[in-house]
């Protein structure tokens, strides 16, 4: 058994016996591998957070290139969502879904109409928005494209240990 006696100081540096120095030791070696655990989990994170934003950098390339500027793209890929879904919709529906004015929708829609990407079907009283057949296909061309993105960023380039693939 040892002993173990403390100066009146609680500093773990005062510890006065062999047993001490390897209590010291030991909580020294405990909070380094900590920090680096911490550091390593924290490289991690901000690598796959450089590898996300730069996939959705590249699609919102792809899409500006496509369609032209944000809202015209948000807009689009709205419509295309939705007609892949099932659902159709007209300028209130959008507008909800969007949180645009509809008179915003209304002129934008008009502008994206006549430079062929969108299309105006009536369906009884309502006019509902769809794709045309040049968005579909220019999406389906960059779908691709967009794979290898998504493929690059799940393949990553990172090696995770046992340790760090624990680390959320």
């Amino acid at each position: 058994m040892t002993k173990y006696s403390l100066l009146p100081s609680t500093d773990l540096s005062k510890l006065e016996t062999h047993r001490g120095a390897d209590i010291q030791r030991e909580g020294r070696e405990k909070v380094n591998e900590g920090d680096e655990s911490n550091q390593r989990s924290t490289a991690i994170r901000a690598e796959v957070q450089a590898q996300i934003i730069e996939c959705l950098n590249r699609f919102y390339a792809m899409e500006t290139g496509m369609w032209g500027n944000p809202v015209d793209c948000l807009i689009i890929r709205t419509v295309v969502q939705g007609r892949l879904q099932g659902k159709l919709y007209d300028l209130s529906a959008l507008s909800e879904v969007l949180g645009l004015p509809i008179s915003t929708l209304h002129r934008k829609i008009g502008h994206l109409v006549e430079s062929g990407f969108l299309m105006r079907e009536p369906r009884g009283k309502s006019i509902y928005i769809s794709p045309t057949d040049n968005t579909n296909i220019s999406l389906d061309e960059s779908f691709e494209n967009m794979v290898a993105t998504l493929r690059r960023l799940y393949k990553g380039d990172i090696k995770f240990d046992k340790k760090s693939a624990d680390i959320d």
